[in-house]
């Protein structure tokens, strides 16, 4: 009995290294533009996962973020990387960018991982290329349980949606300015490696656990 016990031990904590990897899939792979009076959106649906969406807020600079609409434990590792499309094997991804925890102020239950500015900016060159910006993740879990996340954005579609996104964003009341810091209160963030330049915001209380509010770095991925 004691073989297949260890076998079966082993088993676990391989497969307990597997990728827990969302995308949405090519059929479903749609982006919609919303906007109001001071703000306009651009989101991509994630079956299973949630959504991936850009926001850009009068006087702010532009966020991209992913947010999963379930409670999971804290996320401990987060890194965003543009990688090629899963049918490109011979290119090769990106560097690190700096990731934030931010609390979400439309859903106060689930927190986002968000980048900000220049990143943002570098994930919608990413898209326009047909490249996948990918969040790449760990999460506080038992032993047997550690599992990295990977959350894929589908360019599919995306440059058809996108002039509509960029019109609302130059039709902005005056004031916009995405060189000034954004402010918002985003306060916990994820080193990486390699980051592209990118100031720190300020959007909402970092939160990716609403039960958890600690807010203090987090190694890179």
């Amino acid at each position: 009995m004691k073989a297949p016990i260890l076998t079966l031990l082993i088993l676990l904590v391989s497969t307990g290294s597997f990728a827990d990897y969302y995308q949405a899939p090519m059929q479903e792979a749609n982006w919609q533009v919303d906007r109001t009076k001071n703000t306009c959106f651009l989101r991509q649906a994630i079956s299973q996962y949630g959504v991936a969406e850009f926001v850009q807020r009068a006087g702010e600079q532009l966020r991209f973020s992913v947010q999963e609409q379930r409670r999971k434990p804290l996320v401990l590792q987060a890194s965003l990387k543009a990688m090629p499309a899963p049918w490109m094997h011979d290119q090769t991804s990106s560097v690190d960018h700096q990731v934030y925890s931010d609390a979400s102020t439309d859903i106060a239950a689930y927190g986002r991982l968000s980048v900000y500015g220049a990143a943002a900016e570098t994930m919608i060159d990413a898209l326009l290329q047909g490249q996948y910006p990918t969040f790449i993740y760990h999460r506080d879990a038992a032993l047997l349980n550690i599992e990295e996340t990977r959350v894929a954005v589908s360019a599919i579609h995306f440059s058809e949606r996108y002039q509509e996104f960029a019109d609302c964003r130059n039709n902005l009341q005056p004031g916009l300015a995405r060189s000034q810091p954004v402010s918002a209160k985003a306060q916990k963030h994820f080193k990486s490696p390699k980051k592209a330049p990118q100031k720190k915001p300020a959007s909402a209380a970092a939160n990716t656990n609403c039960q958890n509010a600690a807010t203090h770095p987090v190694k890179p991925s």
